[in-house]
């Protein structure tokens, strides 16, 4: 083989794929931003959606939809909405699929979303849409900004159980890797899933559970990009006991974990809510409330158990937030076997948009690669090698 076939051959594209020394590392815009942002949208109500774009020095930014809402319509303002403020807010026709990626006219950078007619409200988000900003004289553009179409709750993701398990499991049980659903009303509980321990696989040092049951998340409903915005918001259920002594509880108690995979460089994060600080649990119909934001005891677990936890920073919260792969529900509380039933899951948004904070959106510092930037590398640590 000749010097110049070695040479083909190294460069070839189906052999430089590895880039083991960040040669060619991934690109990602810091600046400018387009902000995640979720606009509620009540049945049958044409609604006046903002965009938020940042750019450090305050330059003027053209506004780009990237993708439109698979269900329900996206539309420009109308003139007369944009002069006097007047219905029919929106013009005649849709952005269609072949104008992407569609500069938005509007001055103020705004949208129409008309939901689709005589429809209830999701449980959750009716749809989403990304869109991105781009600096014209530059050409600089930016990362996909997230806008999430949630429910007049406000919900963003959400399951009621109204008509089955929803497609949650139970993980660290035996044999039921399904949840039971009950199609009837108790206390606060209107249909609702349940599920019982079925081992007590207990530590003779500590007298507590090896191996805990959690209600798990299904990803269709709740581990998708547009939960970005879900940053400032709370997560809520309704939670209530069947049986089971709660004078004896496993220690700790993880209540409410997250979990994403893509974090901290591609090694993975997880967040956890313990049962503490005004989130005790004995048993009783509780409904639980948890703001998704710094300063509510979130608590970053290290993954190594030679290491402690440690508070988790905003950053750290907004990323896992951004690519959600597990959210999961503690059933295991007690020493012994207990049932738990569970109701009203819901992701909501903060009221105040954009609610996700800018900093984070603009990337944190890569611990394997300083000079490069981006939301994955947020909680990455440089004392610890990164494959990537």
């Amino acid at each position: 083989m000749s010097f110049l076939q070695l040479l083909l051959l190294a460069v070839s594209p189906r052999y430089v794929f590895a880039d083991i020394d960040n040669i060619f590392p991934v690109l990602y815009t810091s600046n400018p931003v387009a902000r995640h942002v979720a606009c509620p949208v009540a049945a049958g109500a044409p609604t006046v959606c903002q965009l938020e774009g940042h750019e450090d020095a305050q330059k003027e930014l053209q506004f780009l939809i990237t993708s439109l809402p698979a269900t329900g319509g996206l539309y420009e303002t109308s003139q007369n909405y944009r002069t006097y403020g007047t219905d029919p807010k929106y013009a005649p026709k849709p952005i269609q699929d072949f104008e992407l990626p569609f500069k938005v006219s509007d001055s103020m950078a705004r949208v129409v979303y008309v939901p689709p007619s005589d429809v209830f409200p999701p449980e959750g988000r009716w749809s989403a849409l990304t869109y991105q900003v781009q600096e014209p004289m530059s050409g600089n553009k930016s990362e996909f900004g997230q806008v999430a179409l949630s429910s007049p709750a406000q919900h963003v993701a959400a399951s009621t159980f109204i008509a089955g398990v929803d497609a949650w499991t139970i993980s660290g049980n035996i044999y039921a890797s399904m949840p039971t659903w009950q199609a009837f009303g108790w206390g606060l509980l209107n249909r609702y899933i349940y599920s019982t321990d079925e081992v007590q696989y207990i530590d003779f040092e500590t007298s507590s559970d090896k191996s805990k049951w959690y209600f798990e998340a299904p990803a269709g409903k709740f581990y998708l990009p547009e939960l970005a915005t879900g940053y400032g918001g709370i997560l809520q259920f309704t939670i209530a006991s069947t049986y089971g002594d709660f004078e004896h509880l496993n220690e700790p108690l993880d209540f409410i974990t997250l979990e994403c995979g893509s974090c901290n460089s591609g090694r993975g994060m997880r967040l956890v809510r313990y049962a503490d600080n005004g989130l005790e649990w004995a048993g009783e119909e509780k409904i639980v409330q948890v703001a998704l934001a710094v300063g509510n005891f979130w608590r970053r677990d290290p993954m190594n158990t030679a290491l402690p936890f440690t508070d988790a920073t905003e950053c750290e919260i907004a990323a896992v937030l951004a690519g959600l792969t597990r959210l999961a529900i503690l059933g295991d509380f007690t020493k012994a076997g207990e049932g738990v039933a569970l109701d009203d899951v819901s992701i909501s948004t903060h009221s105040v948009q954009p609610n996700a904070p800018l900093k984070c959106q603009q990337g944190c510092t890569c611990a394997h690669f300083p000079r490069d930037r981006r939301i994955s590398c947020c909680g990455s640590d440089p004392s610890v090698y990164h494959a990537y």
